[in-house]
C-alpha cells in the first residue's frame, strides 16, 4: 500500500506540480500531527481534514482558473492569507476536537455525579426505613 501512495505522489508531482505544491504546503500541519500523533489513531487527523478541504477550495479554484500556472501557486504561497487561514483552518480543526473530547469529559462526570448523589439519597432513604424509631419502647 505505502509504494501504490508513492507511485500516486510521484505521479501527482510529474504531472501537476502546481496542485501538488499548493495541496502539500497547505497540508503541512496534517502532516506534522499525522507525524506526532502518539495515540496511532489518527483521530487528530481525521479530525482537521475536513477543515483544511474547506481551506483548499478557494486557492483550488484560482489556480484552476489559472490553467494550474506554477507561477499562480508561487503568488498564492506568498500571500500570507492564503497559508494562514489553511493552517488555522487545521488548528481549527485540532481546537473543535479538544473541546469535543472536554465535554464529553464534563458531561460524563456530571453523569456520574448524579447518579452517585441518586444512590446516596436511596441509601440514607433505605437507612431510615431500617433504623429504629427512637420514641419506640425497646422490645426485650
Amino acid at each position: 500500500m505505502k509504494w501504490t501512495h508513492g507511485l500516486v505522489c510521484g505521479a501527482a508531482l510529474a504531472w501537476l506540480p502546481a496542485y501538488s505544491l499548493l495541496i502539500g504546503v497547505l497540508f503541512l500541519p496534517l502532516v506534522i500531527a499525522y507525524f506526532t500523533d502518539t495515540s496511532r489513531n489518527q483521530d487528530m487527523v481525521r479530525m482537521m481534514l475536513p477543515y483544511e478541504f474547506a481551506a483548499l477550495i478557494h486557492p483550488l479554484h484560482i489556480l484552476w482558473n489559472d490553467e494550474g500556472s506554477l507561477n499562480t501557486t508561487i503568488s498564492l504561497l506568498l500571500n500570507p492569507m492564503t497559508s494562514v487561514v489553511g493552517w488555522l483552518s487545521a488548528g481549527a480543526g485540532w481546537f473543535v476536537l479538544e473541546m469535543t473530547l472536554i465535554s464529553a469529559k464534563l458531561i460524563r462526570q456530571y453523569q456520574t455525579r448524579s447518579k452517585k448523589a441518586e444512590i446516596a439519597a436511596r441509601l440514607k432513604e433505605i437507612h431510615e426505613e431500617w433504623t429504629e424509631n427512637p420514641g419506640m419502647p425497646e422490645a426485650s
